[in-house]
């Protein structure tokens, strides 16, 4: 059912790129220390560089597991399943690396205007294994839009460092310049709304004490050329802003197929039958009645324990009255 590969084939590159989701997994070495899986869904935030090499944006979250497990040891395992069409899991094996915002290597695959708000670091696998597996056990999923929480949120916190910004009248850097780690002031002054603050609260260290990022995690970064203003209170009008905002899901419809609906009722019967023929390929109407078989089978079995009870318990009678008995006398 499964089998190992020693690169990416197209066909599979091709497949990862119309996922909509994707998972990380990664470890300390010490046999205490907490293993992670981070689920990742931003559309567009991951890339297929070669058959042995790709990458993905990351984004600012509560903790940076993944960057201290890579500068320890760097084993990293990257997972696609599939929630529509035909059963299949993928694992991607490899060795990580991650460069952080403002270096040469970021700012090579992410320029200032591709750059998403709270994009804090590039993080890559080289791939020496490929794992395919059937993914059987995955239920369907109807996918609906992604979640705009977190682009909204890291823009506002980019807005409070730039205010800062310009408060104490900072030079800023250029789009195409980088800051030299030597240059960089430690003890200038950081918002403590912003995303530079945040980062130095929650992104210095691991759940087991390992280093993750730097100090200067985004000291120097030019964050007055992605925010350039803040209206009327609102999130700062950048590309990334304008999408957040703009790209809102119809909460009154959102449903889930195969699963617990977060605002409708959930599936009925017949809504998952149409669903498994659409993917069994089933067409004809015996196969409706096959697949409810199983739905029905406990019912029957419940009716005929009845009408033997009722037998030995001298109803006879009452059953005749509805039909489901004659008796022979």
């Amino acid at each position: 059912m499964g089998k190992f590969l020693e690169e990416i084939p197209e066909y599979l590159a091709e497949w990862i790129l119309q996922q909509q989701m994707f998972w990380v997994a990664s470890a300390p070495l010490s046999p205490d220390g907490h293993v992670n899986i981070s689920p990742k869904a931003i559309e567009g935030t991951f890339h297929v560089v070669n058959s042995r090499r790709v990458w993905y944006e990351d984004l600012s979250g509560t903790g940076a597991e993944t960057v201290a497990h890579i500068r320890e040891n760097g084993r990293v395992t990257i997972l696609f399943h599939a929630f529509e069409g035909p059963a299949r899991i993928v694992r991607l094996y490899g060795k990580g690396f991650f460069h952080e915002i403002g270096t040469p290597e970021y700012d090579a695959l992410i320029g200032p205007h591709k750059r998403l708000a709270g994009s804090r670091a590039i993080i890559g696998l080289d791939v020496h294994k490929v794992g395919t597996t059937c993914g059987y056990a995955v239920p369907y999923y109807q996918f609906l839009s992604h979640r705009t929480q977190l682009m909204t949120w890291a823009a506002r916190k980019e807005a409070k460092d730039h205010e800062l910004a310009d408060m104490n009248k900072q030079p800023l850097l250029q789009s195409d310049q980088h800051p030299v780690p030597s240059a960089i002031d430690e003890h200038a002054p950081i918002n403590p709304d912003g995303m530079k603050q945040w980062w130095q609260s929650h992104n210095l260290l691991s759940l087991d004490g390992l280093p993750a990022f730097s100090v200067n995690l985004g000291r120097g970064f030019p964050f007055s050329s992605i925010v350039k203003s803040k209206r009327n209170g609102k999130v700062p009008e950048t590309s990334a802003a304008r999408s957040a905002l703009s790209v809102q899901p119809n909460s009154s419809s959102m449903h889930i197929h195969m699963g617990t609906p977060s605002k409708n009722s959930p599936p009925t019967a017949w809504s998952q039958i149409q669903t498994q023929r659409k993917y069994l390929g089933l067409s004809y109407p015996h196969h409706d009645i096959l697949l409810l078989l199983p739905r029905i089978f406990p019912y029957l079995i419940v009716l005929f324990i009845g009408i033997f009870i009722g037998r030995i318990s001298n109803y006879s009678r009452y059953f005749a009255a509805l039909g489901l008995w004659r008796d022979a006398a």
